[in-house]
């Protein structure tokens, strides 16, 4: 394993529970995010709330999400996250598939994440 180029795939909860992790640990290079997405929660004290997080992840973010997502709905809580992060605009990247929640089009998830991940922290040898 190359300690250096560590990367962070996380699904659902796994990609929105991440958020401070992404913004505080510095040993992570990039982040591919699916099917998450981000709920401002006014009861959660400031130093808990995912939302203060945000603004300070600067690591490349691939987001793959889902129009008809129940759970982190496509109008509210995926732009949430994805205007709210602290990545520069040119290295993170919002796709949207036609597909609910638990359905995840493998295929293609599978290239659009290994592609991210090559390109931000190089091919697998």
């Amino acid at each position: 394993m190359d300690l250096v180029k560590v990367g962070y795939i996380g699904a659902s909860f796994g990609a929105s529970a991440a958020v401070p992790f992404l913004a505080l640990e510095p040993r992570l290079k990039a982040a591919v995010l699916t099917s998450g997405g981000l709920v401002s929660t006014v009861d959660t004290p400031p130093e808990a709330n995912p939302v203060n997080y945000v603004p300070r992840i600067s690591i490349p973010v691939l987001m793959l999400n889902r129009r008809y997502d129940y759970v982190f709905p496509v109008e509210t809580s995926q732009p949430l996250l994805f205007e709210s992060l602290g990545t520069r605009t040119e290295d993170k990247r919002w796709v949207v598939y036609d597909a609910g929640h638990a359905q995840v089009p493998r295929n293609q998830v599978i290239r659009e994440a290994l592609g991210w991940l090559d390109k931000y922290l190089g091919p697998v040898n």
